[in-house]
């Protein structure tokens, strides 16, 4: 798979939102922007354990997502396609629960990001790494 360069890297980190796509309920394609944080470079998002998205990935779990900006002239970003992986290790969840927090809100336990997502721990949040299989990715 193609490597992106560390400025692209870079850069993708400090981007607001992952436009994530999969098929929906009705076989459509859909695509939905969420909160995401890169961790050792994979990425990760949090969805609500009962979402439309959490049940549909269920049934065909084949995704894809970009992460891009810019302004005229200067675009870059980067488009994969994959999976998830549901994150169980509870190491690995208070990793990406602090950092959404703090990437976020500022800080870790933030009372507004506790209310989104619960705490750490609740059932009613689960925390997927998007596992890419394909890449492409463009700077100009």
């Amino acid at each position: 798979m193609k490597k992106i360069s560390d400025s692209l890297k870079e850069f993708c980190e400090k981007q607001e939102l992952v436009r994530f796509a999969y098929i929906d309920g009705s076989g459509y394609p859909r695509a939905v922007p969420l909160w995401f944080v890169i961790i050792n470079d994979d990425c990760y998002v949090g969805t609500g354990a009962t979402s439309a998205k959490r049940k549909a990935v269920e049934l065909e779990p084949r995704v894809g997502w970009v992460i891009d900006g810019g302004e005229r002239s200067h675009y870059k970003g980067v488009s994969e396609r994959g999976h998830v992986e549901e994150v169980t290790n509870p190491v690995v969840r208070q990793q990406v629960y602090d950092a959404l927090s703090v990437k976020y809100f500022g800080s870790t336990g933030h009372p507004k990001f506790v209310e989104i997502y619960g705490q750490v721990d609740d059932a009613d949040t689960i925390y997927w790494r998007l596992i890419a299989e394909d890449r492409i990715s463009w700077e100009y």
